[in-house]
């Protein structure tokens, strides 16, 4: 298994894996292919240093978007998209590619925002990750 940066070029194929990954419960999202590369092109723009891809076989099987931005003076960093294909789900995909993260990112905190009924919440809580923050978030159509 190759862990690397992610390249422009490897949009298509982690497009592929994020509407086979989010039509899994407990997301059943429904994500047209176009739509999915914009998003994902979109977030690869803003720090491209911090996206990463997983690799087995030539074949592209998770990945991981992330940014970072200066807060408090320190460089912080927001974990915009995780997912493995579900197929290698639970194979140590993610830790490696937050592992990945980790190294390449600033010293401030890392955030994340997560499905409150998704698997992943244990897998997010056994990396460090908490809900006990002092921030909330809310959603709404405004």
């Amino acid at each position: 298994m190759e862990f690397r940066n992610c390249e422009s070029s490897d949009i298509g194929g982690c497009a592929n894996i994020l509407r086979e990954a989010y039509a899994q419960p407990p997301y059943n999202e429904e994500w047209d292919l176009s739509h999915a590369q914009q998003y994902l092109e979109r977030f690869y723009g803003f720090d491209p240093s911090l996206c990463f891809v997983a690799i087995n076989k030539n074949t592209i099987v998770g990945a991981i978007f992330a940014y970072s931005y200066p807060w408090h003076g320190k460089e912080s960093c927001y974990i915009q998209e995780i997912f493995i294909s579900p197929a290698r789900q639970r194979m140590s995909i993610g830790k490696k590619l937050i592992n990945k993260l980790s190294a390449s990112k600033g010293t401030g905190a890392t955030w994340l925002v997560a499905n409150k009924h998704a698997h992943a919440i244990e897998f997010y809580k056994s990396l460090g990750f908490s809900n006990s923050g002092p921030y909330n978030f809310y959603a709404g159509n405004v």
